[in-house]
């Protein structure tokens, strides 16, 4: 087999082949044995019958075509290993004329996975964000703590006012008629919390323990039930009780209940020191994140359309799982966000080259530095992955050689790698988080 690369595009070539005829020859010949094997012929045993009869029976056009249909997807396989290509799309292929006994040529336009021209990737200047913990977010998080603490507390002496919790009766109507799921005793609610019918609470303010009292609210366009929307209802409420909800003092005792320590400077110093580790690792991941997109800046390296389509799919695929496990129909979502599949794809197309780009100039790091993950280090990750999930290691790694696990995990162990190696080439040069903000974009995906 003859083959011939021409390069017509950038990451695009058109792939020449001829067969000779000897192959061409055989493959007719095979595709009249499988014919023979298929057809019952009339005064012969299945699978005797003469290349006369199966010709006649089925007509050379059908016999050529589909030795064709059997065979060219082999041939074509076969040049691509010959030419030592790595197509990213779909051939166009096209030919002129299978005779079945003489040469026969074919042309394959494909676009194949590029080679990135990389650029410096070691010795990399990248801005670190320094992580300092402020006394203002400690109290944040005390006061979060105080609020998880908090109490209800009974009221006397004063009215309803917003942010209150009162306890009432209530029953509302439509018309004059009792409106079905409008009616409760001993309900409880905090007045401003938005969880009754806009003007429902605010009518409550300024009522004392034990007052009743009736108002009209209107329901809103958009309400659930249809056949109410945009009607006045009454409602009739009744007050039983007013309570405010009441934290703890900050102080030692309010750390001893908050908390394993005795005084509330050891726990301000616990809360600091757990602040200042999750900021150092998100930190750390925004780092990583920084110095992967300098390499992939300093690479120069076009991205064929066929492998950004590819990916798009696979992100537009991604988000209708991410709907779907909503309880929301993709129909549903395209209507709520006013826009076709196509359109939301298309949008995807940016976040999918980049993605694509990335993984391309990572690949090629790896291959330049000789990046590779051992068995063992394999055997590590999966025992770890036991551990995890409380399952025996020995039959977790058996099984995950049988499903092909272990090459996935390879495969993340060796990406994984790439960047460490990266990282530990880069020069972090810690700059203050309010300079990243204004002069530098955070990392993508």
């Amino acid at each position: 087999m003859k083959t011939d690369v021409t390069a017509v595009a950038e990451n695009e070539v058109l792939l020449t082949v001829e067969v000779p005829p000897d192959d061409v020859k055989d493959k007719v010949e095979r595709t009249v044995a499988k014919l023979r094997q298929e057809t019952l012929v009339p005064g012969f045993r299945k699978g005797r019958a003469p290349r006369a009869e199966i010709m006649r029976r089925y007509g050379e056009e059908f016999v050529l075509s589909q030795t064709l249909s059997d065979f060219l997807g082999e041939w074509y396989v076969a040049a691509l290993t010959a030419a030592e290509l790595d197509p990213v799309s779909v051939p166009e292929v096209d030919y002129d004329e299978f005779s079945g006994d003489a040469a026969f040529s074919f042309t394959a336009k494909i676009q194949v996975r590029p080679e990135p021209r990389l650029g410096e990737y070691r010795g990399l200047e990248v801005p670190r964000r320094i992580v300092a913990v402020t006394d203002a977010q400690v109290e944040v998080q005390l006061a979060m703590l105080q609020e998880r603490l908090a109490g209800l507390k009974p009221v006397e002496g004063r009215l309803v006012a917003a942010d209150d919790f009162v306890e009432i009766d209530f029953a509302g109507f439509v018309d004059g008629e009792p409106l079905e799921g409008a009616k409760a005793e001993g309900y409880m609610l905090q007045v401003g919390g938005g969880n009754l019918l806009p003007g429902f609470e605010e009518a409550l303010v300024g009522m004392a323990a034990g007052e009743e009292k009736e108002f009209q609210v209107t329901f809103p366009d958009d309400y659930r039930a249809e056949d109410l929307r945009g009607r006045q209802a009454s409602f009739k409420a009744k007050v039983k009780e007013i309570k405010e909800k009441t934290a703890p003092p900050l102080d030692d005792e309010f750390a001893r209940q908050a908390s394993e320590y005795d005084t509330l400077d050891e726990l301000r110093e616990f809360i600091r020191a757990r602040l200042q580790e999750a900021m150092a690792k998100a930190a750390e991941e925004e780092f990583r994140a920084r110095v992967v997109s300098r390499v992939v800046d300093e690479a120069t390296i076009v991205v064929p359309s066929a492998m950004v389509e590819r990916q798009a799919h696979s992100l537009y695929h991604e988000l209708e799982e991410s709907v779907g496990e909503r309880g929301i129909e993709m129909a549903s979502y395209l209507e709520a966000v006013e826009k076709t599949a196509e359109e939301v794809e298309e949008e995807l197309r940016p976040r999918a080259e980049a993605i694509v780009r990335q993984g391309l100039v990572l690949s090629a790091v790896r291959e330049a530095e000789g990046v590779e993950a051992s068995d063992d280090e394999v055997r590590d990750a999966l025992r770890e992955e036991a551990a995890a999930l409380q399952r025996d290691a020995t039959q977790h790694i058996l099984e995950a050689a049988k499903s092909g696990r272990q090459d996935d995990l390879r495969a993340e162990l060796v990406w994984r790698k790439t960047i460490d190696f990266l990282v530990e080439n880069a020069v972090a040069v810690d700059t203050p988080a309010e300079e990243l903000d204004a002069g530098e974009p955070e990392p993508g995906d």
